[in-house]
């Protein structure tokens, strides 16, 4: 399998996270894109996704899979442990809302706050709002005081254990840093987490 990835954005950062957390990082070809320079949007790229987004999963037969929800829901069933996306149909239910939640409150959020406010993002944003940007750094600190709540509550995103919502939700974060934002400081039980996951896999440096 080839993996067409970009280090340091998040959704091709989802799939590499979810894979080192599967300790089957090795058994992907990794293909690096340099979004800054455009690489994504070259037609060699074009010819794999035509909708230039990464990451995109090239199988050995050559079919494609796009999205970074979708490419994770193949490698859980091709390296099935550690499970990652639920082992009953409650359970993998409670995961996806998850990861929903954690997509719509928070990474849409801080998306819309770095590619309009970041200087870097105009070459993904040429027309960058700042009324956008400002609207959106706002909802980022509402989304991270309801997820400091939701773990004060409980040890992970989804309950009781390392899921993938756990995954996404660390990606947000170190997403957000780009806004020079630690969204854990303040905030207690954000804090106590991200700690926590800071020693897992997807936490080591390459």
């Amino acid at each position: 399998m080839k993996l067409y990835s970009a280090k340091g954005a998040p959704n091709p950062d989802r799939v590499i996270f979810f894979l080192k957390e599967k300790s089957a990082l090795d058994q992907v070809e990794i293909v690096e894109l340099d979004l800054m320079q455009g690489e994504h949007q070259q037609a060699d790229y074009k010819a794999v996704n035509w909708l230039s987004r990464v990451p995109s999963l090239e199988l050995d037969d050559g079919t494609i899979l796009g999205e970074s929800r979708a490419i994770c829901t193949y490698l859980e069933s091709v390296f099935p442990e550690p499970n990652l996306m639920g082992g009953t149909p409650l359970e993998r239910a409670q995961i996806e809302m998850w990861d929903r939640r954690v997509e719509l409150m928070l990474m849409i959020s801080i998306a819309g706050w770095f590619r309009h406010g970041h200087p870097r993002a105009v070459a993904l944003e040429p027309i960058q709002i700042k009324d956008w940007s400002d609207l959106s750094a706002g909802q980022v600190q509402i989304a991270a005081d309801y997820f400091d709540d939701v773990l004060s509550q409980t040890d992970y995103v989804a309950g009781d254990r390392f899921t993938n919502s756990d995954i996404q939700l660390f990606i947000c974060m170190n997403f957000a840093r780009y806004m020079k934002a630690k969204l854990w400081e303040g905030r207690e039980h954000l804090t106590r987490w991200y700690e926590r996951m800071l020693t897992r896999p997807m936490a080591e440096r390459d």
